[in-house]
C-alpha cells in the first residue's frame, strides 16, 4: 500500500471513529429531550438548544479562522437552516407527542432514505454487504425499539408518528445537503450554517404559538447539554467524517444511536433491560460490521 493509501485508511478509521462517538452522544438526546419536555414547550426548549449550538459554532470557527460570510452565497447555506428548522421542530414536537422508542425507530429508519438516495443522486455502488448491514441494522431496531410488541405502533400517537417521520426525511437530506456543501466549505462552516439562523424560527414559533411561562434556571444545565453535546459537538464530528467514510456507512453506523439511547435510559431513567434489547443491540452493531467491511471492500476495488 503506498503513502496515499495509508494516509486514507488512517482517515476513514478516524472517520468511523468519530462518527461512532457521534452517534453515542446523539443517542443521549432521547433521554435528554423527554425529561427536558416535562418542563419547557418543545419550540423554547429547541430554541435555547439550538442558540447554544450557534455560539459554539461561531465561537468554534472564529478560533479556527474559519468564519467568513462568503459561505452565505452559497445555496446550501441557506437551504441548511430551513431542513434544520423542519427538522428540529418535528422532532422535538414529535417526542413531546410519541413515546420514545417509536421515535427512535423512525428516527433510525433515515438510512433507508439516504442509501437509495446516494444510489440515484452520486451514483454509489451498495454492494451485496452493504445492503445486507442496512437490512440486518434495519431488524435490528425494530427489534430494539419495539421490544418485539408492535402494538407500540399504534394507538393515538399518529400525529408524533408523523411529525418524526418528517424529521428524519430532513437528516436524509441533510446528508445530501452536505456532500454538495463540503465541496466549497470546511466541514465547520457547514455545520454553523445549519445552526446559525435556526433558533430564530423555533423563538418566533414559540412567541406565536407556545405555551408556558419559559425556562426556569435550573433547567439551564440541561439546555446547555442539549445545545453543545446533543446539537453542535455531534453535528461537527458526524460532518468531519461523512466525507471519509461515506453517507450509506455513515448513516448506518448513527443507527446506534438508538442502542446508546435504550442504554442510557435503562441506567438513568431505570427502565428494564430486556433479552430483546441485547439482540437488537447485537443485530445494530453486527450491521455496523458489515457496512464497515463492505466500504472498505470498495474502496480497495478502486483501487485495483
Amino acid at each position: 500500500m503506498n503513502e496515499y493509501g495509508q494516509v486514507e485508511k488512517g482517515l476513514q478509521r478516524k472517520g468511523l471513529a468519530v462518527t461512532f462517538l457521534a452517534s453515542l452522544l446523539l443517542g443521549s438526546q432521547y433521554v435528554v429531550i423527554k425529561v427536558g419536555l416535562a418542563d419547557l414547550d418543545p419550540f423554547l426548549f429547541s430554541a435555547l438548544a439550538m442558540s447554544m449550538g450557534a455560539l459554539v459554532m461561531i465561537a468554534f470557527t472564529l478560533v479556527r479562522g474559519t468564519f467568513t460570510l462568503r459561505i452565505f452565497r452559497t445555496w446550501e447555506a441557506w437551504a441548511a437552516p430551513l431542513v434544520s428548522f423542519v427538522l428540529v421542530t418535528c422532532l422535538y414536537m414529535g417526542l413531546d407527542l410519541t413515546n420514545a422508542s417509536t421515535g427512535a425507530l423512525l428516527i433510525g429508519a433515515n438510512v433507508l432514505i439516504v442509501a437509495p438516495l446516494s444510489v440515484l443522486i452520486f451514483h454509489d455502488r451498495l454492494g451485496w454487504m452493504r445492503s445486507l448491514g442496512l437490512a440486518v441494522g434495519m431488524l435490528g431496531l425494530i427489534v430494539l425499539t419495539t421490544n418485539l410488541d408492535f402494538s407500540t405502533l399504534e394507538g393515538g400517537q399518529l400525529l408524533g408518528d408523523v411529525l418524526l417521520l418528517v424529521a428524519t426525511t430532513c437528516i436524509a437530506l441533510t446528508y445530501i445537503l452536505s456532500k454538495f456543501a463540503l465541496r466549497h466549505m470546511t466541514f465547520d462552516q457547514w455545520v454553523l450554517t445549519i445552526h446559525l439562523f435556526t433558533p430564530l424560527p423555533l423563538f418566533a414559533m414559540y412567541f406565536l404559538f407556545g405555551s408556558g411561562s419559559g425556562a426556569d434556571p435550573s433547567m439551564v444545565p440541561m439546555i446547555v447539554y442539549a445545545g453543545v453535546f446533543c446539537t453542535a459537538l455531534p453535528t461537527l464530528m458526524w460532518v468531519w467524517g461523512l466525507p471519509h467514510i461515506g453517507m450509506v456507512a455513515s448513516s448506518t453506523i448513527i443507527l446506534s444511536e438508538s442502542t446508546f439511547a435504550v442504554f442510557l435510559a435503562v441506567v438513568l431513567l431505570d427502565e428494564p433491560l430486556t433479552w430483546e434489547m441485547l439482540l437488537g443491540a447485537a443485530l445494530v452493531f453486527t450491521a455496523i460490521y458489515l457496512v464497515v467491511r463492505g466500504a472498505s471492500s470498495a474502496i480497495a476495488q478502486k483501487k485495483v
